[in-house]
């Protein structure tokens, strides 16, 4: 028996869940799980799609961070994306789209684990071709299992692998985009209407930035490998900087609050824990009280984006 498309039973379990007759962590029964053959065909096909997508970085050293203005102000009011640092770096070559719900639904059933953001609030952003909204441990074990799966060392991008691609191999460029400047709706989301914020757009919307990568200056953010520290910048490396050996928050590069143009600079950086979590109002008495817990699975933030590195010249 053929299992019912992803999408289909995303919007099935939307209908059920606006009923009430649907869990909202509901996971899919053994009944709609692809055959073997079916899951085996769907890996090949998405390994083959990653690999034509995949663009080489020669290695090379750049001045990390924020170069500043020519009248010697920072860009960036944060004191995290300084100082200006040298870093060399491995080549390497980088995934050009963020990781797409379709793509990361293949990983879920193949390690059979439940399909993300499929509560009320989450399968408003599901779409095939948009990208997938993850926490980090979700984004770093896709890597890791396409990895494996395909037999290339794939992992998260580092911090310095992220902004070297953003700068299309560390040239001093504001913004990823094809031009280096932002054109709403050619190179660039809409904004938000009215307060109304626009679903993310699906991936390679837009032109891709001179390396060939789509996306990495949009109203979203990506995570990276490595642990943040405010100061990390100012005892870095010189060669293939990771990150420090531990922490409570990872960096995240990209589009780093909201959807002004400022937010998505290259050198900008925020951070965020690990695991993705939400808040929600539980009555008590008379009065609401507010309860953060983490979201589900894999599940994250729409915003919250990744796409993977393999970490080899060749």
């Amino acid at each position: 028996m053929k299992r019912t498309p992803v999408f289909i039973t995303a919007l099935i379990l939307s209908i059920g869940l606006q009923s009430g007759t649907v869990s909202a962590l509901e996971d899919t029964s053994p009944a709609q799980r692809p055959s073997n053959a079916e899951l085996d065909a769907r890996i090949k096909v998405l390994i083959e799609k990653v690999k034509s997508s995949l663009r080489p970085l020669k290695g090379g050293t750049f001045e990390m961070g924020d170069w500043g203005t020519e009248t010697g102000q920072y860009y960036d009011s944060e004191t995290w994306s300084r100082p200006l640092h040298k870093v060399t770096l491995d080549g390497f070559s980088m995934m050009a789209y963020k990781v797409t719900y379709e793509d990361f639904d293949v990983f879920t059933d193949a390690v059979g684990k439940e399909l993300i953001n499929m509560d009320k609030v989450g399968i408003r952003d599901r779409a095939p071709k948009r990208p997938a909204g993850v926490n980090w441990h979700g984004a770093k074990d896709y890597c890791r299992w396409l990895g494996k799966s395909s037999g290339l060392p794939f992992d998260l991008p580092t911090e310095a692998q992220w902004e070297y691609a953003a700068r299309s191999g560390g040239k001093r460029i504001l913004f990823s985009t094809d031009n280096g400047k932002i054109e709403r709706l050619r190179n660039f989301p809409e904004e938000w209407n009215g307060g109304k914020r626009p679903s993310l757009p699906d991936v390679g919307r837009y032109p891709p930035n001179p390396a060939g990568l789509y996306g990495m200056s949009e109203n979203s953010r990506e995570w990276v490998q490595d642990w943040f520290k405010a100061d990390y910048y100012s005892i870095s490396p010189f060669k293939n900087p990771s990150g420090p050996s531990a922490g409570t928050e990872k960096v995240m590069r990209g589009s780093t609050g909201g959807t002004a143009e400022i937010a998505a600079m290259v050198f900008m950086r925020t951070k965020a824990a690990p695991r993705t979590k939400q808040s929600s109002y539980a009555l008590v008495g008379d009065y609401g009280k507010r309860i953060i817990t983490p979201l589900p699975g894999y599940s994250g933030s729409y915003l919250d984006n990744f796409r993977c590195v393999v970490n080899s010249s060749e």
